[in-house]
């Protein structure tokens, strides 16, 4: 299942819970884990944050940062940059345009659980506990 994740999922991966086993395991699930290239820097800008809340030494979130890259699927903004005006009447906040169009773009889920993303019904979205039941 190809399916486009939120930065919200991101960020929780650096604990342990079933999101970091989603992810360490996306292979084995058949899951191709989908983020634009602005997520990986969005992770960059909030690593204190991360730090922060994890409780968890710089290395060990570079560590993890590592392994979370290594089970993504990073588009360049170029390949889905048409979508972008399509996505804006869709989001419940302009800094997620680039996940819904992503999203618009491979014609797949977005994997969230922010609630304002239910507003809307021309993307599907799957919370964690929807993505585990269907695995």
């Amino acid at each position: 299942m190809d399916i486009v994740a939120d930065t919200n999922i991101l960020i929780l991966f650096f604990r342990q819970n079933p999101i970091y086993d989603i992810i360490s395991n996306s292979a084995l699930y058949n899951l191709k884990l989908f983020v634009p290239d602005l997520a990986i820097e969005e992770l960059k800008k909030n690593k204190e944050a991360i730090l922060k809340y994890t409780n968890k030494t710089k290395e060990e979130v570079t560590k993890l940062t590592e392994k979370l890259k290594s089970n993504l699927i990073i588009i360049n903004k170029k390949y889905f940059w048409h979508y972008e005006n399509e996505a804006k009447s869709l989001v419940p906040h302009e800094k997620d345009i680039p996940f819904f169009a992503l999203a618009l773009y491979l014609q797949a889920p977005i994997w969230s659980n922010e609630l304002a993303f239910q507003n809307q019904s021309k993307i599907k979205i799957l919370r964690t506990k929807d993505l585990i039941e269907i695995l």
